[in-house]
């Protein structure tokens, strides 16, 4: 039942990839997104225009590690939360301009959302729900043989690993990685001022 309910799924999307020939579908990158873990309202269309675009300096969006203490070993038996916050945290958003301009949500995405949901909810929700608006951060962690152990997409300046996640963190080649990319978006489109930026790499311990 469930392959027949995938296959209509695949069927629907191909016949709408093949109706909009606009400009309004994000850039193909050639990351690996298939285990990308999202977390509230941000789409994987926000994160491909994140990819597609090369991040930039800016002193202010270099972020700040909150906890833990990366500078010791962190303990394997239960998953940290890694918080953290931007060194101009405290500045002016950035300009919701968008680079190119997108035009409005059509009327029929909200009901065409609620039935490619029914049909595979587990990943269409993030394609295809309401445009992401607001700051979101990329968080990459890679181990010692440079190969990625986790990526999160998220709105919030904070992540704790499930337990199987933490895991695969704690049987990894250590030291592991950590990268962060923040981008500003507005209809899943970054901002004119919005990034993206180089957040930082922090190397970490599990032990």
């Amino acid at each position: 039942m469930k392959l027949h309910r995938r296959s209509a799924a695949c069927l629907l999307l191909l016949a709408l990839a093949s109706c909009s020939s606009d400009n309004t579908s994000p850039p193909p990158v050639e990351h690996d997104l298939s285990d990308v873990i999202y977390v509230g309202e941000v789409t994987d269309e926000a994160l491909r225009y994140l990819l597609a675009a090369t991040p930039k300096n800016d002193p202010q969006q270099v972020v700040i590690i909150d906890s833990p203490d990366l500078s010791a070993p962190l303990p394997k038996d239960s998953p940290a939360t890694f918080q953290f916050h931007l060194a101009g945290a405290q500045t002016r958003a950035p300009a919701r301009q968008l680079i190119p301009a997108r035009t409005p949500a059509s009327s029929w995405r909200r009901p065409l959302h609620e039935l490619l949901q029914f049909l595979a909810p587990e990943r269409i929700a993030h394609a295809h729900g309401e445009p992401y608006g607001g700051p979101a951060y990329y968080l990459v962690i890679t181990d010692a043989d440079s190969k990625q152990r986790l990526q999160v997409f998220t709105p919030e300046p904070s992540f704790t690993p499930e337990a199987v996640d933490w895991q695969n963190l704690v049987q990894a080649p250590q030291p592991l990685k950590l990268e962060i990319t923040s981008a500003f978006f507005e209809e899943n489109r970054v901002t004119l001022d919005g990034g993206p930026f180089v957040g930082g790499i922090f190397p970490f311990r599990i032990e």
